[in-house]
């Protein structure tokens, strides 16, 4: 009994077949999930790589994720809390102010900022901003120009004192210690008063984003949050 060969077509396609449905399922997890823009308050479009909170998996990548609390859309950012006013999908910037000092009333910052954590961020920086500090003093500074007081801060033998573009606080005086800082718009104002401080504050500051990340090197924190360019592009494929 002769044995039934199998053509050469036959074989081509099924090879083919094969080809095709091994290529579909690899590539099938680099497609962009189709999500719709989100909305909050005053901010009308949050769009990729931002997500809400509430935003189905897929939509937006997780380190951009931002919250909408009492109809305002909230970035937490380094354990502080900040409202969103303005997101540029242009420039990759956001401009957001503290929670506690968002609406110009006297407060201290939501939560005190690390020059250092800032600098280290790999998907925000800071864009003309500067850094305003708060201390607290146990006598009056004789350095009124600079140090500018707070009155609603200060009483009972205690006085807290704002400073406006500085954050090295080595050569503070004996009596006085660090409070908190906070991230602050830059104007070339040599020393500002306070209620001039206030406004700055209340301005909010920028932070621009990045998709990958900052440092050249590409961090293993940087795979392991999943990041991808806008294209939803592995970041792997850039480095070969």
């Amino acid at each position: 009994m002769t044995k039934r060969q199998e053509s050469p077509t036959s074989s081509t396609t099924l090879f083919s077949l094969l080809i095709f449905l091994l290529s579909t399922v690899a590539g099938a997890r680099f497609i962009p999930h189709v999500c719709s823009p989100s909305s909050c308050g005053d901010i009308e479009i949050i769009d990729y790589p931002f997500r809400l909170k509430t935003d189905p998996a897929g939509c937006g990548e997780p380190v951009f994720e931002l919250s909408c609390e009492n109809n305002k859309t909230i970035l937490e950012f380094h354990s502080g809390k900040y409202y969103v006013k303005q997101i540029s999908y242009d420039d990759n910037r956001l401009r957001v102010v503290d929670f506690n000092l968002a609406n110009g009333s006297c407060s201290l910052p939501y939560k005190s900022v690390s020059v250092a954590e800032i600098i280290g961020d790999n998907h925000y920086r800071l864009v003309s901003a500067t850094y305003t500090s708060f201390i607290k003093c146990s006598s009056n500074l004789s350095d009124q120009a600079a140090y500018r007081l707070v009155p609603c801060l200060s009483g009972n033998k205690t006085s807290v004192y704002v400073i406006y573009d500085n954050y090295i606080i080595s050569d503070l005086q004996g009596s006085c210690s660090f409070i908190s800082r906070v991230p602050t718009v830059y104007q070339a104002v040599l020393f500002p008063s306070y209620d001039s401080i206030l406004q700055l504050m209340q301005s909010g500051f920028d932070l621009e984003w990045s998709i990958g990340c900052w440092d050249s090197s590409f961090s293993y924190d940087c795979y392991r949050s999943g990041q991808s360019n806008a294209n939803n592009i592995p970041l792997f494929l850039y480095m070969l």
